[in-house]
């Protein structure tokens, strides 16, 4: 059961950024399109949340798993989310109503770089913290264990 909640988010997130890259290929305007065009730097912000939020559900459901590439440690997730994104912004030269920009890629890349060390860390310190409390309580249980022998 604990797993279904892990990947529901990153599904229901997905189909998500599925839908508004449909509904932007298909020169649909929606709400979250309006709020992106009508602030300043509206879509590279979007770009920058929406990919980003998406490589840190995804990285959290496969328990930021790394793997390394021309020896270099990467979260599989991050990696997995840029490639999408990069066939996203490609896919774009299909249509003459989007364009490709290499700037909206950048954003992409920070913002998978930026959520994703934000929370690989709090998942560290998670992590840390339970191994600690693990160890703790296997400590005591020795230690009682210890007295209860020598009582």
């Amino acid at each position: 059961m604990k797993k279904i909640y892990q990947i529901l988010p990153l599904v229901g997130f997905f189909f998500f950024v599925l839908w508004l890259i449909i509904e932007a290929d298909l020169n649909r305007s929606n709400f979250i399109s309006e709020i992106g065009h009508s602030i300043p730097w509206g879509d590279k912000i979007g770009h920058f949340s929406l990919f980003g939020i998406l490589a840190l559900l995804l990285n959290t459901a496969i328990r930021f798993r790394q793997i390394s590439i021309f020896r270099r440690k990467f979260h599989l997730g991050s990696v997995i989310v840029f490639a999408f994104a990069i066939a996203e912004e490609f896919t774009q030269i299909a249509f003459s109503t989007r364009t490709f920009d290499l700037l909206d890629m950048l954003f992409d890349l920070v913002g998978i770089g930026v959520l994703s060390s934000v929370a690989f860390r709090k998942f560290l310190v998670q992590s840390l913290r339970s191994i600690a409390s693990s160890l703790s309580r296997s400590f005591l249980l020795d230690k009682k264990q210890t007295l209860d022998k020598s009582s």
